[in-house]
């Protein structure tokens, strides 16, 4: 008896402190409040945003709550209990935004939270923030801090390298390129909502510059039905803009560094809420533009110069537009070896871009958003030769060529009962005119017969291998009889090609994100049609799955996608004129006689997300993609000319780690891992090779099997601190021209043995003095 009424006094005191801890504030309890308001990046308020508040796991603050921001876009949280709280925003169209806020007894200051489009996420706290992993693709967000401490990889491409340094999965490529998770270059920017697809490495066009980005997204996974054409990777990328800047700022930086190289940048922003506009102008010049293949920079010298500018203009509480445009200009040589030095060679490019893209935004209702985007993009490239096309070695290379695309999207979203829905359509054309002129001016390059030493015969006369054996010569396993009527040392004439084409892209788009008991879903549903040298449609159901663990907060996903892959637009109809083999497999057809035609892949992901200790986050993927008619690229000797070449299949699987620590005093740190394999099956369409063909399962030259970023970076507290960053990165794959053999070594020139380090004994090879024999015991090569 006793011990029941104990246990129902015991009872009643739980329950009653249960009730006071659940209800309204004691008097003896400190009160706390919360308020902000929500935006876009342009400023336009986000009337209709769902916020929510709960209690930080662990903490004994107060229970879920949640309400709508009003008509201006503010909310406002009262009587809290002081202590941690983690704040999630949604809006339809955005992406949510999630963050750990502590909040004090004090008076705090207004919190802003800033929405972005399409992927694209920033955190704003009163304390601090760490981002969690809520969506079914993994996600690296950069903001502004980051890519002010991240150092350049190569001059002229800042972007590339903060993509390279930041975001797991991404390999370096020569000149400012990079290989998104094994592929060459399947990526998509979304700038602003304005899609831009075309290659964005220094050999094809002029990038958007570092200075004009304030915070970016890399989805490595899945992407949604929104995204398509290049999805291997998708860059959400917002510009930096003057609104609410009434004071006005700008900022000048000027370098100086190795090879000669001088970089400067200016930035202007100025505003009202209202109205703002932002401007930048950074330029570069170097000794070593692009990657040269000698370690001393032989004929490598390059400028270029970017103008960005963007008008913002709030014409009421619900609709902005926005208006971007952009002039860039590159002028640069293509690097030598020291072989085609001495023989004085000057092959150059120029590129020039323009871009112009305005947009629209506007709330409907306080729970609707419609965004629409018009654009303009131009690409003049120009590839000159030596004024003595003989000069080059072992071919002379011409090219005048020009890439146009005109497009607009409109998109609508909407939130309701759990839901955030969104449909949308898209047009894109793209105009192209190509005019390519090579011929083969060695006469060792295509020789049909062989000394007996292994060395090609550099005999102009001979044009046919039954005529080596009267020559007392062997046969050229090598030989490329499709090359001889375009080697002018036998007496063949110039290849000269000039054609256009034009591409029509139709997409439209469903997707839907909800929660189903602790689940969420993404479903989506994408169509596209291609009309261009080919034609195609594409059916792309996607789908993917999120689940929080309630105890360890621990997060599951996983993720299906059908994608639609499209051709590459640079060089495509000279590569789709090529036919089966490319310009070196004897068969060259008529313009769109064997046209590339768009992939078709399956891509399978899932992933783990765990915070860890004092806040550490770790986020982990694996991958998996299967696509029939795969695209690479094959570049023309060690210029930057490249192809799009077509195989029949491929397979892509690989493992991505991200590692995060929150800010801690300043210092702040990251790394990432990743592990790649790919493999592309023949045979394979187009392109523009002077070699063999691929083999039936060939390994291309990005294959990523280990890649790793570390970065640190520290900021001073005041309003003229300092800041510094160190970044560490190391990338491994395969070079793109392997030596099978040492016999197959000794018959490289002088300058080729040099370079990769050929010893015989403690001899080693000198441009003056290669290796042409070999008997001591001890023989290969450093590199």
């Amino acid at each position: 008896m006793i011990r029941a009424v104990l246990c129902a006094i015991l009872w009643t005191a739980v329950k009653v402190s249960a009730q006071q801890a659940d209800g309204p504030l004691s008097p003896a309890t400190p009160e706390a409040s919360l308020f902000g308001d929500v935006r876009d990046a342009s400023g336009l308020v986000l009337p209709g945003a769902t916020v929510g508040l709960t209690a930080a796991r662990g903490s004994d603050t107060d229970p879920d709550r949640s309400t709508v921001t009003a008509p201006d876009g503010s909310f406002e949280f009262s009587r809290l209990r002081p202590g941690p709280y983690h704040l999630v925003v949604q809006f339809p169209g955005f992406t949510p935004s999630e963050q750990d806020i502590l909040v004090g007894s004090r008076a705090s200051e207004p919190l802003r939270v800033v929405l972005a489009l399409s992927g694209l996420e920033e955190h704003v706290s009163v304390a601090a923030s760490t981002a969690r992993p809520l969506n079914a693709a993994m996600q690296t967000n950069v903001d502004r801090r980051l890519i002010e401490t991240l150092a350049a990889q190569s001059v002229g491409t800042g972007l590339s390298s903060v993509i390279t340094m930041t975001t797991p999965g991404v390999a370096a490529d020569s000149n400012g390129g990079f290989h998104p998770l094994g592929e060459h270059a399947e990526t998509s920017f979304i700038v602003d909502g304005q899609p831009i697809t075309d290659q964005q490495s220094r050999a094809f066009s002029n990038q958007l510059s570092p200075i004009t980005i304030a915070s970016l997204e890399a989805v490595t996974g899945v992407p949604a039905a929104e995204f398509g054409d290049k999805t291997s990777l998708v860059v959400a990328i917002t510009t930096r803009s003057g609104l609410d800047n009434p004071h006005r700022s700008g900022a000048a930086s000027f370098g100086y560094g190795s090879f000669a190289t001088g970089t400067g940048a200016l930035t202007y922003g100025a505003g009202a809420p209202r109205a703002g506009i932002f401007l930048a102008i950074d330029a570069a010049n170097s000794g070593r533009f692009l990657d040269t293949p000698e370690h001393t920079p032989l004929h490598a010298h390059g400028r270029s110069v970017n103008l960005f500018g963007r008008l913002d203009r709030r014409v009421s509480p619900a609709t902005a537009v926005q208006l971007n445009a952009a002039v860039a200009r590159a002028v640069f040589q293509a690097p030598n070896t020291f072989d085609q030095d001495a023989n004085g060679q000057d092959q150059q490019q120029r590129l020039g871009t323009v871009n112009v893209a305005p947009s629209l935004r506007r709330t409907v209702r306080g729970r609707g958003f419609v965004e629409t985007n018009v654009w303009f993009r131009r690409d003049v490239a120009y590839y000159d030769p030596s004024a003595d096309p003989l000069d080059d070695r072992p071919a002379t290379l011409s090219q005048r060529r020009t890439l146009t695309n005109a497009g607009a999207k409109a998109a609508w979203s909407y939130a309701a009962r759990g839901h955030v829905a969104k449909v949308g359509v898209q047009e894109t054309t793209t105009w192209l005119t190509e005019a390519f002129r090579t011929g083969v001016t060695d006469a060792a390059f295509n020789s049909p017969c062989v000394e007996v030493g292994g060395d090609p015969a550099a005999d102009p006369s001979l044009r046919d291998p039954r005529q080596c054996d009267g020559a007392g010569l062997a046969v050229n396993s090598g030989f490329l009889p499709a090359l001889v009527p375009y080697d002018v040392t036998r007496g063949g004439a110039f290849f000269d090609f000039q054609a256009d084409g034009r591409i029509v892209q139709w997409a439209a788009y469903a997707q839907d994100r909800w929660q189903l008991r602790g689940l969420g879903v993404t479903a989506g549903l994408r169509f596209d049609v291609y009309d261009g040298l080919s034609r195609a449609t594409g059916v792309q159901p996607r789908v993917g799955l999120v689940h929080r663990l309630g105890r360890t907060g621990t997060v599951l996903r996983a993720a299906y996608g059908r994608v639609f892959l499209t051709p590459y637009a640079e060089n495509l109809v000279l590569a789709s004129s090529t036919g089966s083999g490319g310009f070196g497999g004897g068969l060259l057809g008529s313009v769109g006689g064997a046209p590339l035609t768009p992939g078709r892949r399956h891509q399978v992901d899932v992933g783990v997300g765990q915070r860890l200790w004092k806040g550490i986050q770790i986020d982990a993927e694996y991958f998996r993609k299967m696509t029939d008619g795969a695209f690479d690229f094959g570049v023309v000797f060690n210029t930057p000319l490249a192809f799009p070449v077509q195989f029949r299949a491929s397979t892509h699987q690989g493992m991505l780690v991200h590692v995060t620590a929150p800010e801690y005093r300043g210092w702040r740190a990251y790394a990432t891992l990743s592990h790649t394999r790919a493999r592309l099956f023949g045979p394979e369409l187009g392109g523009l090779r002077f070699s063999a063909d691929y083999a039936p399962v060939a390994a291309p030259d990005h294959d990523q099997p280990f890649q790793q970023t570390t970065h640190l970076d520290y900021r001073s507290t005041g309003a003229h601190g300092w800041w510094g960053g160190l970044t560490w990165r190391y990338d491994s794959g395969l070079v793109a021209v392997a030596v099978p053999t040492y016999a197959a070594a000794l018959r490289l020139t002088g300058d080729e043995q040099a370079a990769m380090g050929l010893f015989c004994g403690g001899t080693p090879a000198t441009r003056e003095a290669p290796l042409r024999s070999c008997v001591a015991p001890t023989f290969g090569a450093t590199r």
